[in-house]
């Protein structure tokens, strides 16, 4: 994954625009591993029980499913953390109000789509379960990317907040060393962080 951010703009095509296409297969399952165990956490803190968090996650899925052949996804609109928070959010408010609501059904999901762009909000529990569950995902994607002495640098001094000079002593190693080591993989951890919230990633488009 570590070169995912590289190579022109005109070789790159946004995952969402990939879910469009009924062939390609990695583009959800990448989609469906990213994104549905934030949405099922998200749905258990609204207080879902899991076998109704997992149908509400499930039935988001189908909408975006659904929607997505007639979507056009316009960042300049909002973010795509916005976007799919607005979609889980009114997805669990259905479920929850589905016992007075006899009869009506969850939609096909594209009004949420509009209004997700359109708004601007995003629930706060859906924005810190975002938020962690990224950072979570970008740490276990870029750790197999460093040596072990390098990663436990890192883990050690920013995750873990011991100083550089013990570490150094810890790790035998030159503080300079445990800095060098740290910057590496905040940087590396950076790139991640925004290649997963940029609009649902860039992925290099297939040759």
């Amino acid at each position: 994954m570590g070169d995912s951010m590289s190579g022109p703009p005109s070789t790159r095509i946004t995952l969402l625009t990939r879910l469009r296409s009924p062939s390609d297969g990695e583009a959800w399952r990448t989609f469906v591993d990213l994104y549905l165990p934030l949405v099922f956490r998200y749905c258990r803190r609204r207080g879902l029980q899991d076998a109704d968090a997992r149908d509400v996650s499930q039935q988001v899925l189908a909408n975006i499913h659904r929607a997505i052949d007639t979507f056009i996804y316009d960042p300049q609109k909002g973010k795509f953390r916005n976007w799919l928070g607005t979609i889980s959010t009114r997805e669990v408010t259905r479920y929850q109000q589905r016992d007075r609501r006899p009869g009506k059904g969850g939609g096909d999901g594209l009004g949420d789509f509009v209004a997700g762009q359109e708004s601007g909000e995003v629930d706060a529990d859906w924005q810190e379960e975002f938020n962690a569950h990224i950072f979570a995902v970008a740490l276990e994607r870029v750790k197999a990317e460093f040596d072990e002495a390098t990663w436990k640098a890192f883990d050690v001094t920013w995750l873990h907040d011991v100083k550089p000079r013990q570490a150094a002593q810890d790790l035998e190693r030159p503080v300079a060393w445990i800095y060098k080591a740290r910057f590496r993989v905040l940087e590396r951890l950076k790139g991640e962080i925004e290649f997963l919230t940029n609009d649902a990633a860039i992925f290099h488009k297939p040759s």
